[in-house]
Protein backbone atom coordinates (compact mmCIF):
# COMPACT_ATOMS: atom_id res chain seq x y z
CA UNK A 1 0.00 0.00 0.00
CA UNK A 2 3.15 2.45 0.83
CA UNK A 3 4.36 1.70 -2.53
CA UNK A 4 1.20 2.70 -4.71
CA UNK A 5 0.76 5.90 -2.26
CA UNK A 6 4.36 6.58 -3.34
CA UNK A 7 3.53 6.21 -7.19
CA UNK A 8 0.42 8.28 -6.86
CA UNK A 9 2.66 11.07 -5.87
CA UNK A 10 4.89 10.56 -8.75
CA UNK A 11 2.05 10.58 -10.83
CA UNK A 12 0.66 13.74 -9.99
CA UNK A 13 3.46 15.64 -9.21
CA UNK A 14 3.97 16.99 -12.82
CA UNK A 15 0.48 18.63 -12.03
CA UNK A 16 1.28 19.84 -8.83
CA UNK A 17 3.76 21.96 -11.10
CA UNK A 18 1.36 22.83 -13.07
CA UNK A 19 -1.25 24.23 -11.32
CA UNK A 20 0.40 26.03 -8.39
CA UNK A 21 -2.30 28.77 -7.49
CA UNK A 22 -4.58 25.79 -6.25
CA UNK A 23 -5.05 25.43 -2.71
CA UNK A 24 -6.22 21.77 -3.74
CA UNK A 25 -4.39 19.81 -5.44
CA UNK A 26 -4.81 16.72 -7.87
CA UNK A 27 -3.70 14.11 -5.48
CA UNK A 28 -5.64 15.09 -2.85
CA UNK A 29 -8.56 14.46 -5.15
CA UNK A 30 -7.22 10.67 -6.33
CA UNK A 31 -6.71 9.60 -2.45
CA UNK A 32 -10.80 11.29 -1.90
CA UNK A 33 -11.80 9.06 -5.05
CA UNK A 34 -9.87 5.82 -4.02
CA UNK A 35 -11.15 6.45 -0.34
CA UNK A 36 -14.77 6.39 -2.08
CA UNK A 37 -13.69 3.16 -3.97
CA UNK A 38 -12.86 1.32 -0.81
CA UNK A 39 -16.25 2.33 1.04
CA UNK A 40 -18.74 0.94 -1.99
CA UNK A 41 -17.16 -2.59 -2.38
CA UNK A 42 -20.05 -5.52 -3.95
CA UNK A 43 -18.93 -8.45 -2.76
CA UNK A 44 -20.11 -11.11 -5.05
CA UNK A 45 -19.05 -14.96 -5.04
CA UNK A 46 -15.42 -14.81 -4.96
CA UNK A 47 -15.09 -11.43 -6.15
CA UNK A 48 -15.23 -7.90 -4.64
CA UNK A 49 -16.86 -4.85 -7.12
CA UNK A 50 -16.11 -1.24 -6.57
CA UNK A 51 -17.86 1.46 -8.40
CA UNK A 52 -16.95 2.65 -12.03
CA UNK A 53 -18.01 6.01 -12.47
CA UNK A 54 -17.26 8.84 -10.56
CA UNK A 55 -18.21 12.31 -10.03
CA UNK A 56 -16.05 14.78 -8.27
CA UNK A 57 -18.00 18.19 -7.14
CA UNK A 58 -15.64 20.76 -6.28
CA UNK A 59 -16.20 24.60 -5.21
CA UNK A 60 -16.40 27.61 -8.02
CA UNK A 61 -12.93 28.44 -7.19
CA UNK A 62 -11.64 25.16 -7.29
CA UNK A 63 -13.32 24.15 -10.22
CA UNK A 64 -12.18 27.56 -12.51
CA UNK A 65 -8.52 26.23 -11.41
CA UNK A 66 -8.67 23.16 -12.65
CA UNK A 67 -11.45 23.92 -15.71
CA UNK A 68 -8.45 24.31 -18.40
CA UNK A 69 -7.35 20.73 -17.61
CA UNK A 70 -10.36 19.31 -16.99
CA UNK A 71 -10.31 16.77 -19.51
CA UNK A 72 -7.12 15.27 -19.01
CA UNK A 73 -7.22 15.47 -15.35
CA UNK A 74 -10.25 13.52 -15.12
CA UNK A 75 -8.70 10.71 -17.44
CA UNK A 76 -5.49 10.63 -14.97
CA UNK A 77 -7.95 10.36 -12.25
CA UNK A 78 -9.39 7.34 -14.06
CA UNK A 79 -6.18 5.63 -14.41
CA UNK A 80 -4.90 6.06 -10.68
CA UNK A 81 -8.35 4.40 -9.77
CA UNK A 82 -7.67 1.86 -12.08
CA UNK A 83 -4.03 1.48 -10.65
CA UNK A 84 -5.72 1.46 -6.99
CA UNK A 85 -8.01 -1.44 -8.02
CA UNK A 86 -5.25 -3.43 -9.29
CA UNK A 87 -3.40 -2.98 -5.89
CA UNK A 88 -6.41 -3.84 -3.85
CA UNK A 89 -7.48 -6.99 -6.09
CA UNK A 90 -10.87 -4.87 -6.55
CA UNK A 91 -12.91 -6.12 -9.89
CA UNK A 92 -14.35 -3.50 -12.44
CA UNK A 93 -17.27 -3.90 -15.24
CA UNK A 94 -14.97 -1.39 -17.06
CA UNK A 95 -12.47 1.37 -17.33
CA UNK A 96 -13.24 3.49 -15.02
CA UNK A 97 -15.27 7.27 -15.51
CA UNK A 98 -14.29 10.34 -13.83
CA UNK A 99 -16.21 13.74 -13.80
CA UNK A 100 -15.45 16.96 -12.33
CA UNK A 101 -18.16 19.46 -12.02
CA UNK A 102 -19.06 22.71 -10.35
CA UNK A 103 -21.04 22.64 -7.02
CA UNK A 104 -21.83 26.11 -5.29
CA UNK A 105 -22.48 24.02 -2.23
CA UNK A 106 -18.74 22.97 -1.83
CA UNK A 107 -16.61 24.34 0.23
CA UNK A 108 -13.28 25.81 -1.02
CA UNK A 109 -10.31 23.06 -0.10
CA UNK A 110 -13.18 20.33 -0.02
CA UNK A 111 -14.06 17.67 -2.36
CA UNK A 112 -17.39 15.64 -2.64
CA UNK A 113 -17.47 12.49 -4.61
CA UNK A 114 -20.66 10.43 -5.59
CA UNK A 115 -20.25 6.99 -7.69
CA UNK A 116 -21.97 4.02 -8.94
CA UNK A 117 -21.51 0.64 -10.82
CA UNK A 118 -22.35 1.04 -14.13
CA UNK A 119 -23.23 -1.92 -16.82
CA UNK A 120 -22.23 -2.17 -20.36
CA UNK A 121 -25.95 -0.83 -21.25
CA UNK A 122 -25.14 2.02 -19.16
CA UNK A 123 -27.32 1.15 -16.48
CA UNK A 124 -26.76 1.38 -12.65
CA UNK A 125 -25.96 -1.97 -11.00
CA UNK A 126 -27.56 -2.58 -7.45
CA UNK A 127 -25.54 -5.13 -5.01
CA UNK A 128 -28.62 -7.88 -5.37
CA UNK A 129 -29.26 -6.95 -9.50
CA UNK A 130 -28.44 -10.72 -11.13
CA UNK A 131 -25.06 -9.02 -13.47
CA UNK A 132 -23.31 -9.40 -10.53
CA UNK A 133 -23.56 -12.93 -10.60
CA UNK A 134 -22.57 -14.51 -14.08
CA UNK A 135 -19.77 -12.39 -13.93
CA UNK A 136 -18.10 -13.43 -10.79
CA UNK A 137 -19.42 -17.19 -11.19
CA UNK A 138 -17.02 -16.92 -14.68
CA UNK A 139 -13.94 -15.45 -12.72
CA UNK A 140 -14.08 -12.23 -15.14
CA UNK A 141 -11.55 -9.82 -13.87
CA UNK A 142 -11.91 -6.92 -15.91
CA UNK A 143 -8.29 -5.25 -14.56
CA UNK A 144 -6.05 -5.22 -17.19
CA UNK A 145 -4.83 -1.85 -18.27
CA UNK A 146 -4.27 -2.15 -22.03
CA UNK A 147 -7.09 -3.90 -22.58
CA UNK A 148 -9.31 -1.73 -20.72
CA UNK A 149 -7.99 1.89 -22.90
CA UNK A 150 -8.49 0.07 -25.95
CA UNK A 151 -12.37 -0.76 -24.77
CA UNK A 152 -14.16 2.58 -24.24
CA UNK A 153 -17.30 1.94 -22.39
CA UNK A 154 -20.75 2.03 -23.63
CA UNK A 155 -22.93 4.89 -23.45
CA UNK A 156 -27.14 4.45 -23.69
CA UNK A 157 -28.58 4.60 -26.93
CA UNK A 158 -29.44 8.33 -27.30
CA UNK A 159 -29.57 11.42 -29.52
CA UNK A 160 -30.47 15.43 -29.90
CA UNK A 161 -32.24 16.30 -32.81
CA UNK A 162 -32.39 19.99 -33.73
CA UNK A 163 -36.04 20.59 -34.89
CA UNK A 164 -35.55 23.58 -37.59
CA UNK A 165 -32.81 21.45 -39.35
CA UNK A 166 -34.08 17.81 -38.57
CA UNK A 167 -30.65 17.11 -37.78
CA UNK A 168 -29.53 14.13 -35.02
CA UNK A 169 -26.22 13.68 -33.31
CA UNK A 170 -25.62 10.74 -31.81
CA UNK A 171 -25.04 11.30 -27.76
CA UNK A 172 -22.07 8.91 -26.53
CA UNK A 173 -19.26 8.49 -23.57
CA UNK A 174 -17.37 11.98 -25.26
CA UNK A 175 -18.99 14.98 -23.79
CA UNK A 176 -21.01 17.09 -26.24
CA UNK A 177 -20.16 20.91 -26.41
CA UNK A 178 -22.87 23.02 -27.58
CA UNK A 179 -22.63 26.97 -28.25
CA UNK A 180 -21.71 29.69 -31.47
CA UNK A 181 -18.08 29.00 -31.47
CA UNK A 182 -17.35 26.61 -34.48
CA UNK A 183 -14.98 24.65 -32.41
CA UNK A 184 -18.75 23.02 -30.58
CA UNK A 185 -19.62 19.77 -31.34
CA UNK A 186 -23.13 21.60 -32.02
CA UNK A 187 -22.65 24.38 -33.41
CA UNK A 188 -25.58 26.99 -33.28
CA UNK A 189 -25.25 30.42 -35.27
CA UNK A 190 -27.43 32.45 -33.48
CA UNK A 191 -26.52 35.49 -31.64
CA UNK A 192 -28.43 34.61 -28.47
CA UNK A 193 -26.40 31.58 -27.74
CA UNK A 194 -22.94 31.97 -26.11
CA UNK A 195 -19.84 30.96 -27.83
CA UNK A 196 -19.34 27.98 -24.53
CA UNK A 197 -23.20 27.73 -23.96
CA UNK A 198 -23.80 24.32 -23.00
CA UNK A 199 -22.43 20.93 -22.90
CA UNK A 200 -24.20 17.19 -22.30
CA UNK A 201 -22.19 14.38 -20.20
CA UNK A 202 -22.77 11.06 -19.34
CA UNK A 203 -22.93 10.88 -15.62
CA UNK A 204 -23.37 7.76 -13.60
CA UNK A 205 -24.96 6.15 -16.94
CA UNK A 206 -27.63 9.07 -17.37
CA UNK A 207 -27.21 11.84 -20.02
CA UNK A 208 -27.27 15.13 -18.01
CA UNK A 209 -27.36 18.98 -19.23
CA UNK A 210 -24.74 21.47 -18.15
CA UNK A 211 -25.59 25.56 -19.01
CA UNK A 212 -21.85 26.96 -18.72
CA UNK A 213 -23.24 30.21 -17.40
CA UNK A 214 -24.45 31.22 -20.37
CA UNK A 215 -25.77 34.52 -20.95
CA UNK A 216 -29.28 33.68 -22.08
CA UNK A 217 -29.97 30.84 -20.64
CA UNK A 218 -30.96 26.94 -21.13
CA UNK A 219 -34.12 26.06 -20.91
CA UNK A 220 -35.64 22.33 -20.40
CA UNK A 221 -39.60 21.87 -20.87
CA UNK A 222 -39.75 25.61 -20.39
CA UNK A 223 -37.73 26.10 -16.81
CA UNK A 224 -34.43 27.39 -17.13
CA UNK A 225 -32.13 25.29 -15.82
CA UNK A 226 -28.30 24.82 -14.80
CA UNK A 227 -28.16 20.97 -14.79
CA UNK A 228 -30.66 18.65 -15.30
CA UNK A 229 -30.92 14.79 -15.84
CA UNK A 230 -32.44 14.40 -19.53
CA UNK A 231 -34.66 11.66 -20.34
CA UNK A 232 -36.35 10.80 -23.72
CA UNK A 233 -38.67 13.67 -24.85
CA UNK A 234 -37.22 16.58 -23.02
CA UNK A 235 -37.44 19.77 -25.05
CA UNK A 236 -34.27 22.23 -25.00
CA UNK A 237 -34.38 25.43 -25.81
CA UNK A 238 -31.27 27.16 -26.82
CA UNK A 239 -31.51 30.85 -28.11
CA UNK A 240 -34.02 30.22 -31.26
CA UNK A 241 -33.08 26.72 -31.71
CA UNK A 242 -35.16 24.00 -30.09
CA UNK A 243 -33.30 19.77 -29.40
CA UNK A 244 -35.29 17.68 -28.65
CA UNK A 245 -33.93 14.23 -26.71
CA UNK A 246 -34.25 11.01 -27.91
CA UNK A 247 -33.42 8.06 -26.20
CA UNK A 248 -35.23 4.91 -28.27
CA UNK A 249 -33.79 1.91 -25.75
CA UNK A 250 -36.33 3.96 -23.11
CA UNK A 251 -39.00 5.42 -24.99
Amino acid sequence: MDRFERTLGQVFEGWTARILRARLQPVQIAKRLIRAMESQQTISLAKTFVPNSYVVSLSPADFSEFEPYRRSLERDLAEALLGAARERGFTLLSFPTVEIERDDDVARGDVRVSSALIDASGDEVTPDSPELGPVAAGHTMVLDREALLHDRPRAPRAFIEVVSERRRIPLGVDPVAIGRDGENDLVLDDRRVSRRHAEIRLRLGRYTLYDLQSTNGTYVNGRRVAEIVLSDGDRVQIGGSELVVQQPETA
